[in-house]
Order: C-alpha cells, then structure tokens, then sequence
C-alpha cells in the first residue's frame, strides 16, 4: 500500500493499518488503485506534464514509422527537431498534403514535416531522401497504471491530492452519496487547475445602464 492509497483510506474513513472494507491485498485493493490510475490517466492527459524524449531514426524512402514505448504510451507529440539539419519539422495531416499535392507520397527530399496517424504511427514528409537521420521527438505520454503498492507511481508531487480526490470522489459516487462525490471533483478540478485552462462556461446577462430622461414625465 502506497501512500496515495492511505491517503485515500483515511479520507473515506478507513484505518490505512487495518480496513474494513478495503483490504491491503490485490483483491481488495483493485477499485483504488483503478480510481487512482484513472486519475493518473487524466492527469497526464489534460495537463500534458508527463514527457518524454524519443529519437526515430528515418530510413530512406519509408514514409510512416510506429513509435514503440516499453512502459508508457503515446499522447501526442509537441516537438519534433531534425537534428542533422538543426530545423523544426511542422506538424500536419493527411488532409492538408492531399490537398497541396495528390501525389505527395511519391515525393523524396529532406524532410520537412510529421503528421500522427492513429495511436501510435508517425508519418514523415516529404519521405527521407537518404537513411540514418534522427528526429528527436518531445511526446506527452501517458504513464502506465501502476499494479501494485510497491510500485513506481509516475505523478508530480503537485497534482498528488488532485488524485487522491478523483479516488475519493470516485468511491461516493459509487455509493450514491453525489453530494460527496460532487465535493471532492470540485476539489480534484482545483488541485489540478483545471478551471483556468477550462473555465466553466456561465450564462450571464449583459446590462448597460444609461442616464436617459423620459420625455412623458412632469415635474414633481
């Protein structure tokens, strides 16, 4: 048992050294940790903080390029630094080049840009005139869900109550308290700051008051 998940315990009521409910076992433990990895999820995923360097080495002629990870997976990628030619490849899509050029698979020149294709393939165009040239790529991952409490728990020390609060939120909701569970995503989306990247949308009425004189009335 890790210290999220204590921290989690204790929020809900439970004794982190001896649970009622929650035992500390894989059995028992499973709809924590599954809160607490969706969490970790989330987070990685809104926040973008998670990342990672990946070097593709192009090879000539080849257009498309799966990125392999051995732990975490594939968010997206933020940057993308041909490194032999110390320039920026921008990223586009696969509308965008039909429409520049139907027959841009057939091109072969430096490359000048990258475009994602699905979860995990990486496209390069125009395809690489020549082999052994890397591309350093700076990708927002998403870490893998952690499987037990001895395990590494990839989350900054900042967003770690926002966590714990999903977890929280997450068990009152599964027992139909939803004034608790509403309590404690409240709590989760201010720990995470997720209210000034996407402020919640208010209907407002807009008023301007004016200093006009009604021409019907008489003096007093």
């Amino acid at each position: 048992m890790n210290d999220l998940e204590k921290t989690v315990l204790e929020t809900i009521g439970e004794n982190p050294d001896s649970p009622d409910v929650f035992k500390d076992t894989a059995a028992g433990m499973a709809p924590i940790r599954d809160s607490l990895g969706d969490a970790i999820e989330e987070i990685a995923m809104v926040t973008g903080a998670t990342k990672r360097t990946y070097f593709l080495n192009l090879e000539e002629g080849r257009i498309f390029y799966r990125l392999t990870w051995t732990k975490d997976s594939l968010g997206w990628v933020t940057d993308a630094w041909l490194r032999a030619y110390n320039r920026r490849l921008e990223q586009t899509d696969l509308i965008r080049l039909n429409a520049y050029n139907p027959r841009w698979m057939t091109s072969s020149a430096t490359s000048q840009s990258y475009f994602p294709v699905g979860a995990d393939i990486l496209g390069i165009f125009p395809k690489p005139a020549a082999d052994n040239l890397i591309v350093e790529l700076t990708c927002v991952v998403v870490p893998t869900p952690y499987a037990n409490g001895e395990d590494r728990v990839k989350l900054k020390d900042s967003f770690k109550w926002a966590a714990v609060h999903f977890a929280v939120g997450e068990y009152y909701a599964s027992r139909g308290d939803a004034k608790q569970a509403i309590y404690h995503h409240g709590q989760y989306v201010e720990k995470l700051g997720i209210q000034n990247l996407y402020p919640l949308a208010q209907e407002r009425r807009w008023v301007k008051r004016t200093q006009k004189e009604a021409s019907n009335v008489g003096p007093a």
